[in-house]
């Protein structure tokens, strides 16, 4: 379990700012109005200091606590209403004094209109260790080569800040508007690369300075039988570093960055209810994106941008009814369609080959999704369900084509399942699922030529029938005792040939259960198990073979329960490991390559005291460990002499305790 959970922990206060507490809050206590404190809201503040162990390069990316130290953390709930107005009153703030803070004000009258403030900040650190003579990094312009006395320890991090502002207001009985504007700002570096000419990769570092840019507006309105919305959202994206500038690189010397961009859609959703048991849904959209940003460097015959426009029509429509008091039918069509206006213009001056002609190429898409499903109560307590899925895709297909694809493709999927009441405290269900995908003759890849033998279909491409079976189980014996189970298996046969994927098959299972042993003590469980399988054709003895598998194992527990009326005591341990296998055999690769595996395991205990009513300490532990063999990143060298690694095994140890205070 990574650092992010770590955060739900309430660190670490000193015993000053818990003794100043109790005597600045100790007079506001009185005996409680139950009715009150049902009724009322409850507002609450926390302090306190954590202290990491270790750093925690795997732990610390998204958490803000990616290093040894101590750490400050606050957070408020408050929480205002006047009974009279009903005017409420709502400031939330959550991990205040670290990386990854946010706070949201709000305020408005119930029924009537509200607005609302908010911020929020995401750190990420790399969870890499880079050691680089590069300088520059961060900046639009990069000196790769130099000596070697520049290398020194770098961290990449990017930090993402949000605000946003909205309301809403009713306009009239029914109708109402809402506006919700944000701007998201990201700056840092993060890690890349670029071949030089004929060298090997140089490492070079992408300087990051996104503005995101996001406006909603919805009118809406609910009637008794007739609800609407209709909208409009727009984005607008802008790169502060339009390319990367190398000084002592001369092909390439300057890298594009992701260019300037924007959209608008509109669109409008509803629903109907034609009777208390029927009902329709529907929406319909269209959407205009644009990419008009000037190229880096103009292109052959000097186009200076690329005229990008992309239209997207949307329409779907669903249908929900009982028309007989055992028979419940469910039906749902969707329909989208992406035009790419483009401009189709050639950009290079070169030779037309098999693979590639200078002209850039649109990208019309068409998607088109249908489910009908019809559920049926039988004698017995049992249920009956049959469901159609149908999914279609249209795409464009070109001369010079660097792979095999298809124009179209179809995938059908027919269910049944039966389920169970098997006692009043034990349910059941059993399905099955059969998937059929298949579509217009493949088109082969044009790079090889005569070669057709050795064509490679890609597998969401390649036609593929598919058998599913799918269990659940809900038992509760006792009041105090709860059981689920579910389990899956599927297995696949794909049938282009060529090289690819030829078979595929897995499973899927998990168990939880929770046990109350008293009233002041319960304990929690979970395990499961996921297992994938796929296995790459071979067409002679010539050829490589790949048998892929992923397996993903994990299991946890909890205890939770009081001692006495102060004392509330509970701790988690999670444990889960992951191996990746690619069982690589025949010429060239008859070596091999090592199975890759990521484990993690985290263990969690946490003490609360109560020291008056609603002045309450908490006492938090928190353990991981990470470790990998992961080939791919123990070591990676760059040609400027840039190398990047991480630590196999990553240990950090989270300590602290906090006070909070709460009041109505």
């Amino acid at each position: 379990m990574d650092m992010r959970k770590i955060n739900r922990v309430r660190a670490v206060s000193l015993s000053i700012i818990a003794a100043s507490l109790s005597a600045a809050f100790s007079p506001a206590f009185a005996e409680d109005d139950i009715v009150t404190r049902l009724i009322r809201p409850e507002s609450s503040v926390s302090l306190g200091l954590g202290y990491l162990t270790e750093d925690a390069a795997r732990f610390g990316q998204y958490s803000g606590m990616p290093d040894l130290g101590l750490y400050a953390i606050a957070d408020i709930n408050l929480v205002r209403r006047d009974d009279g107005t009903g005017r409420w009153l709502l400031l939330n703030g959550r991990n205040l004094g670290l990386d990854n803070r946010s706070l949201r004000f709000e305020h408005g009258v119930q029924g009537s209109w509200k607005y609302f403030l908010e911020y929020d900040q995401t750190p990420r650190f790399s969870q890499y260790d880079v050691r680089t003579g590069v300088q520059g990094l961060g900046h639009d312009t990069l000196d790769v080569f130099g000596p070697a006395s520049r290398v020194r320890d770098v961290r990449f991090k990017t930090a993402r800040e949000a605000i946003s502002a909205g309301g809403s207001y009713v306009l009239a009985p029914g109708w109402s508007v809402q506006v919700k504007a944000k701007q998201d700002t990201k700056e840092g570096r993060r890690l890349f690369g670029v071949y030089p000419g004929n060298f090997n990769v140089a490492f070079i570092g992408e300087p990051i300075d996104h503005t995101m840019q996001q406006l909603d507006v919805v009118l809406g309105y609910a009637g008794k039988d007739l609800q609407l919305s209709a909208g409009y959202y727009g984005s607008f994206f802008e790169n502060g570093n339009s390319s990367i500038r190398l000084m002592d690189i001369a092909n390439p010397n300057r890298i594009a960055l992701p260019p300037d961009n924007y959209a608008h859609q509109l669109y409008l959703t509803g629903g109907y209810n034609f009777t208390p048991l029927t009902r329709v849904n529907f929406k319909v959209a269209r959407s205009f994106a644009y990419q008009e940003d000037r190229f880096v460097v103009r292109a052959d015959p000097g186009n200076r941008d690329l005229d990008g426009k992309v239209e997207t029509t949307l329409a779907q429509v669903g249908l929900s009814a009982r028309p007989l008091s055992a028979l419940t039918i469910v039906a749902d069509w969707r329909h989208e369609n992406r035009d790419d206006q483009t401009t189709a213009r050639r950009y290079f001056s070169t030779t037309a080959s098999k693979t590639f002609s200078g002209v850039n190429e649109t990208r019309d898409f068409e998607v088109n999704t249908g489910k009908l499903e019809a559920r049926y109560m039988l004698p017995a307590g049992f249920k009956v369900t049959a469901g159609l899925d149908y999914d279609e895709k249209k795409r464009d297909v070109y001369a010079a084509r660097l792979v095999t694809t298809r124009k179209r493709t179809e995938e059908t999927a027919y269910r049944l399942e039966l389920s169970r009441s098997l006692s009043a405290t034990l349910n059941g269900s059993l399905a099955f699922i059969q998937s059929e995908r298949s579509g217009s003759n493949l088109v082969r890849e044009t790079a090889t030529g005569a070669a057709a033998a050795y064509y490679a279909t890609p597998y969401h491409l390649a036609d593929r029938d598919r058998e599913k079976v799918r269990a659940r189980l809900d038992w509760a014996p006792t009041e105090v005792l709860t059981f689920q189970l579910t389990a899956d298996a599927f297995d696949d046969d794909f049938k282009d040939g060529g090289y690819g994927v030829d078979k595929g098959r897995g499973t899927f299972w998990s168990v939880d259960g929770a046990y109350a042993f008293s009233a002041g003590w319960s304990t929690h469980a979970w395990a499961s198990r996921e297992y994938a399988r796929q296995v790459n054709a071979a067409r002679s003895s010539a050829d490589w073979q790949a048998n892929l598998k992923s397996l993903t194992e994990a299991f946890g527990v909890g205890l939770r329960g009081t001692v006495g009326e102060k004392w509330k005591l509970g701790g988690d341990l999670s444990y889960s490991h992951n191996l990746s296998g690619y069982g690589l055999s025949g010429t060239p690769v008859s070596a091999g390559i090592a199975d890759v595996k990521y484990t993690v395991t985290s263990l969690e205990l946490f003490a609360e005291y109560a020291l008056k009513k609603d002045l309450t300490l908490r006492f938090d532990a928190a353990h991981n460990q990470w470790s990998t063999n992961d080939w791919a990143w123990a070591r990676a060298f760059y040609i400027d002499g840039t190398v990047i690694s991480q630590d196999e095994t990553q240990e950090t140890t989270f300590i602290g305790a906090s006070m909070r205070y709460k009041w109505r």
